[in-house]
């Protein structure tokens, strides 16, 4: 696992992003649109969890940099934890020899101003009921918002690190800098330590001799690798999300073939058809149910995102998310509002059917910002708004 920051630099006709390291060409990929915030745009940037493969980058977890920025460092206080007066004076009676504890004067006059503003700030209690209905809009706000997550692909390194300790020692070092780096990680390795070398007065080491010794354990390593992850998928064959099974059973076309693999592929093929069934089936029930509840947003990004890439939706039931929709975009909803349902549109199955009932009088510039980010995906949207506003 590494931890790298990245720009987010487009997005895809599936969904998802791609990105970029900050500052950087290399390395980039792309990010799955379920691990990201709703309000995402062009050249937002993250900090990201990956996982690096000989095929590539994994992003696997997203963090929000500003969160981490605004968190903070945590200080230990030591000490009981109780407010104490700050100035205490001792003063000794001469007669019994015994001493005595007294306040200064500054150091009351602290307490007391302390105990004034502990008054001015009072917490005020707020009725039960009314808590209770505000964290229940709250939650079904960040549902409506927030697409299912599915459970990602996490492989073991056991076929990978059986494949480096049967290596000769002379190849282990290269083998771990392969699935560290891949073969261009490798060639930056062996320029860097030529260049020490040389400032060294040393001899440097002869890079196409250790670019062929790496070619020669490359092939090894990608099926060790497969392996790995082929075992990860058949584990979670019923909660892992299915791309990443799907990406397991393409790549198996790209590694050596064996007994091993042949019957790992077969079985994850048996497994992802049966799943993907069951995906379809539980889909089309969410988005049904989704629909009669009234929550327009989730039904048009669930409906965006079907287990099996291709797979359509029933025409009736496009017809009644079209009706939904274009009933939702109304001249009276809030701008806010009109454009998270626009903009969930735009990528759902009926982008190009919906006509809005009406739209906002006088726009503000974040609704027409997302009017302009899906005038190529749901022109019958754009076309409501008067062209000369929307190009400004």
């Amino acid at each position: 696992m590494a931890k790298i920051d990245v720009e987010i630099t487009s997005q895809r006709e599936d969904g998802d992003w791609t990105w970029r390291a900050v500052g950087a060409r290399e390395p980039k990929g792309t990010v799955e649109a379920s691990l990201l915030p709703d309000d995402l745009s062009i050249g937002t940037q993250f900090s990201v969890e990956t996982e690096h493969f000989l095929d590539g980058i994994v992003v696997t977890k997203v963090f929000d940099k500003k969160q981490e920025a605004e968190k903070g460092e945590t200080l230990e206080i030591l000490g009981s934890g109780k407010h104490a007066d700050l100035v205490t004076t001792q003063l000794a009676n001469r007669k019994k020899g015994k001493k005595s504890s007294k306040h200064s004067p500054s150091s009351n006059s602290r307490t007391s101003e302390r105990n004034k503003n502990k008054k001015r700030f009072v917490k005020t209690d707020t009725p039960p009921s009314a808590a209770k209905t505000r964290k229940t809009q709250n939650k079904k706000k960040k549902t409506d918002h927030k697409v299912p997550k599915s459970k990602r692909l996490k492989a073991k390194r056991r076929h990978r690190n059986e494949a480096i300790n049967n290596l000769p020692d002379e190849l282990k070092r290269i083998a771990e800098i392969l699935v560290q780096k891949g073969m261009p990680g490798l060639r930056d390795s062996i320029n860097a330590q030529n260049e020490v070398a040389k400032k060294a007065g040393e001899p440097e080491i002869p890079e196409e001799l250790l670019l062929k010794l790496a070619e020669q354990v490359y092939p090894d390593l990608r099926t060790a690798e497969w392996l790995d992850r082929a075992d990860g998928a058949l584990r979670g064959i019923e909660t892992v999300d299915l791309r990443d099974i799907r990406s397991v059973i393409v790549a198996s076309d790209n590694v050596q073939k064996n007994d091993e693999v042949r019957l790992l592929a077969e079985k994850l093929k048996e497994g992802f058809n049966t799943r993907v069934d069951t995906d379809q089936k539980n889909w089309l029930k969410e988005v049904i149910s989704t629909l009669k509840e009234g929550r327009v947003v989730r039904a048009l990004r669930l409906s965006s995102r079907p287990p099996k890439a291709g797979f359509p939706l029933p025409e009736d039931l496009l017809n009644s998310l079209t009706e939904a929709t274009n009933n939702a975009l109304s001249a009276d909803v809030p701008q806010s509002r009109w454009g998270t349902i626009a903009e969930a549109a735009a990528f759902s199955p009926v982008h190009d059917r919906v006509v809005p009932m009406g739209v906002p009088e006088n726009p503000n510039e974040e609704l027409l910002k997302i009017i302009r980010r899906i005038s190529s995906k749901a022109p019958s949207i754009v076309n409501e708004f008067d062209v000369s506003t929307v190009k400004k």
